[in-house]
C-alpha cells in the first residue's frame, strides 16, 4: 500500500528543484502541450490568488523509465520526485519565468498579454519575467522613468497603486501549491493513480491513457520504441503523433480501433507486446513508403486525415511485406477513393473498424471496396465536386499526385516538383495563376473565386516570389508550353483577365478529366462504378 504525504510548496521552491533536476517525468506522462495563452492565464490566476489545482509527485525508491528532455536535464542521483500531475503547470510557469514565454502585465488594466511589438508604445507595460526575477520596486522605478517621460507629471496615489500591483505580480512566485506525494514502488498502483487523475474531463485522449497502460506493461515502449519511431517518420517528412503510432498498436494487435476495450491486449507478456510492436512499426514503414514512392505523397502535409493511414498499416501487417501489382494498385485506388470522400474525417473510430473487419476477411481488397461502394453515389468525380476554395479541399492532395505523374517541373527552374526540394528557392508553395492582387484590383471577383482550387499551381518559392502581381496573359507567355500543359494549365485564350470565370471552368473540366482517368487507371477492376 502506498504511504501518502500532504504538504504545500511555493513555486519558487518548486521551480528551483525542477532546475536542479531533482523532479522529473516518468514515461507515462506526456510531454509539454499547453499553448502560450494558457500559461498566460495561469500567471493571470496566480495574481489573482484563485485555485489552480495541485501537484500529485511521486517518490520511488527505484526510478522506472523516464522521459527526457521534459523539464530540464534530470540528474538522476539528485532525482527526489516524478511529477504524476501538474507538468504543463510547472513547465509554463518555468517558460513564463525564463522569458521563453514573454508575458506582460497592464499596471492599469491588470490584464496580461503575451508580448507583441505594439506594446512599445505604451509605458504601462511591464514584464512577468522581469517583475518576479528583479523585484517590484525596481520594475516600478523603471515604470516611473517611462511614465514620466511620456507625460512629464505623475501622479503620486497612481503611482502607488501600480506599486501595490507590481509587489502582488512579484508574489506569484510564492504562491503556494497543495502538494501530494507518494511513496510507493508499485508501478501498477502509480498508472491506476495516473489514469484515475487524468480520466476526469477531458484532460488527456484515450490514446495518452493508453499508452500509460502501455508504458506499464512494457517499459520503455514509448521513451524507446515510439520517440524513436516518430524521430525517423520525421526525417522522412511524415510528421505523425505518438497517439497515431497507439492507434496503430492497437489496430494490428486487437482488429479494432478503440482504446476503450483493451483488455485482451494487456492480457498478453511483454515479449508479446514487443511482437506486435515489431509488426507495427514495419507496416508503417511498409505504408509510408508505399505513400511516397507509388503516389508521390512525399509529405504527410499531403494527407487530410492520418487516420486513413490505419487500415493501410494493418493490411500491410498482414502481408509480411508482399504486395503484388494488381494489389497496391488497387489498395491505392481505395486509399484515394477514401481520401477524397472524407471517409475518415470526424470521428474516425466507425469507419475504422468497419475497414479492420473487411481486412480480416477473405478478399479484403474487394471487402475495402464495398465498404466505400455503400456510402458514395460513384467513384467517379464531377467538375463540381472540386469547385471550391484550395485550403483543406480534399482534392488538392490527388491534384498534386496526378501533377507528379505528369513529372510536372517547376515552370522557372525546370525542377521536377517535389515536397522534398531543398533549399528555401526550390521549396514547394500553392501558386495563383491569376494573382490575388491582379483580381483583387479588377473589382470583380470574390474571395472564392480568387482561391478556387482551379486558379492553384505549384511552384517553387522562388517561382512564386518572381511573378508576384503580374498579369498571367504577360508572365504565361515566357513558360515553355509543356510546363504549363503539365499543371493542366488552360490554352492562351482563357488568359485574359476578363476570361477569368471561364479560365476556371475550363481548368476545373481539365482537372476533372485527368483525376478520372487516373483513378480508372488504378481502378479498373471497378470500371462499371467510375
Amino acid at each position: 500500500m502506498a504511504k501518502l504525504e500532504r504538504t504545500d510548496k511555493p513555486v519558487s521552491v518548486l521551480l528551483e528543484e525542477l532546475s536542479r533536476g531533482e523532479i522529473g517525468l516518468p514515461e507515462i506522462q506526456r510531454g509539454y502541450v499547453w499553448n502560450r495563452p494558457q500559461a498566460r492565464d495561469l500567471v493571470d490566476s496566480l495574481y489573482r490568488e484563485y485555485p489552480s489545482g495541485l501537484i500529485l509527485l511521486w517518490k520511488p525508491e527505484e526510478l522506472p523509465e523516464l522521459r527526457d528532455g521534459a523539464f530540464e536535464q534530470v540528474d538522476e542521483r539528485r532525482l527526489n520526485y516524478l511529477v504524476l500531475d501538474g507538468q504543463q503547470r510547472l513547465t509554463a510557469l518555468k517558460q513564463v519565468f525564463d522569458g521563453r514565454i514573454n508575458v506582460y502585465f497592464h499596471v492599469e488594466d491588470e490584464t496580461f498579454q503575451i508580448y507583441s511589438a505594439k506594446m512599445k508604445a505604451n509605458p504601462l507595460w511591464v514584464s512577468v519575467k522581469e517583475t518576479v526575477n528583479q523585484g517590484a520596486v525596481r520594475v516600478w522605478r523603471e515604470l516611473q522613468e517611462r511614465i514620466g517621460g511620456a507625460s512629464g507629471k505623475i501622479d503620486r496615489s497612481q503611482l502607488d497603486r501600480y506599486l501595490d500591483r507590481l509587489a502582488r505580480l512579484e508574489k506569484i512566485k510564492e504562491y503556494r501549491y497543495p502538494v501530494m506525494i507518494i511513496h510507493t514502488d508499485d508501478y501498477e498502483e502509480i498508472t491506476e493513480s495516473f489514469i484515475r487523475i487524468n480520466s476526469r474531463g477531458t484532460r488527456l485522449r484515450e490514446a495518452e491513457l493508453a499508452m500509460a497502460q502501455l508504458a506499464f506493461h512494457w517499459p520503455g515502449a514509448i521513451v524507446r520504441e515510439f520517440e524513436s519511431a516518430l524521430e525517423d517518420y520525421e526525417q522522412a517528412n511524415y510528421e505523425v503523433e505518438a497517439r497515431f503510432l497507439m492507434r496503430c498498436f492497437v489496430a494490428v494487435g486487437t482488429n479494432q480501433s478503440r482504446f476503450r476495450h483493451l483488455s485482451v491486449l494487456w492480457k498478453k507478456s511483454q515479449t508479446e507486446l514487443e511482437a506486435i510492436w515489431k509488426r507495427t512499426r514495419r507496416a508503417i514503414d511498409h505504408t509510408i513508403n508505399f505513400l511516397r514512392n507509388n503516389a508521390g505523397i512525399e509529405s504527410s502535409r499531403w494527407i487530410p486525415s492520418i487516420n486513413a493511414l490505419v487500415p493501410l498499416v494493418v493490411y500491410f501487417s498482414t502481408k509480411e511485406g508482399r504486395l503484388s501489382d494488381e494489389e497496391a494498385r488497387r489498395l491505392l485506388f481505395w486509399f484515394l477513393e477514401a481520401t477524397i470522400h472524407g471517409r475518415f474525417t470526424g470521428s474516425p473510430e466507425t469507419k475504422l473498424d468497419q475497414d479492420l473487419r473487411a481486412i480480416a476477411g477473405t478478399s479484403p481488397l474487394d471487402n475495402l471496396i464495398g465498404n466505400l461502394r455503400r456510402e458514395i453515389a460513384g467513384f467517379g468525380i464531377t467538375s463540381e465536386m472540386i469547385e471550391g476554395k484550395y485550403q483543406r479541399n480534399p482534392f488538392l492532395p490527388l491534384m498534386f499526385i496526378v501533377f507528379r505523374k505528369n513529372r510536372a517541373q517547376d515552370w522557372f527552374t525546370g525542377t521536377v516538383l517535389s515536397s522534398t526540394n531543398v533549399g528555401p528557392d526550390h521549396q514547394l508553395e500553392l501558386h495563383h495563376i491569376f494573382p490575388k492582387a491582379v483580381l483583387k484590383q479588377a473589382n470583380d471577383y470574390g474571395p472564392h473565386e480568387i482561391d478556387d482550387l482551379a486558379n492553384i499551381a505549384f511552384l517553387s518559392q522562388r517561382a512564386n516570389r518572381t511573378i508576384l502581381k503580374s498579369s498571367p496573359d504577360e508572365y504565361l507567355s515566357e513558360i515553355e508550353p509543356s510546363r504549363l500543359e503539365a499543371q493542366l494549365v488552360p490554352g492562351r485564350e482563357f488568359w485574359n483577365i476578363g476570361r477569368f470565370r471561364e479560365f476556371l471552368t475550363e481548368r476545373r473540366n481539365l482537372l476533372t478529366q485527368a483525376i478520372n482517368e487516373f483513378l480508372q487507371e488504378l481502378g479498373q477492376d471497378y470500371l462499371h462504378q467510375v
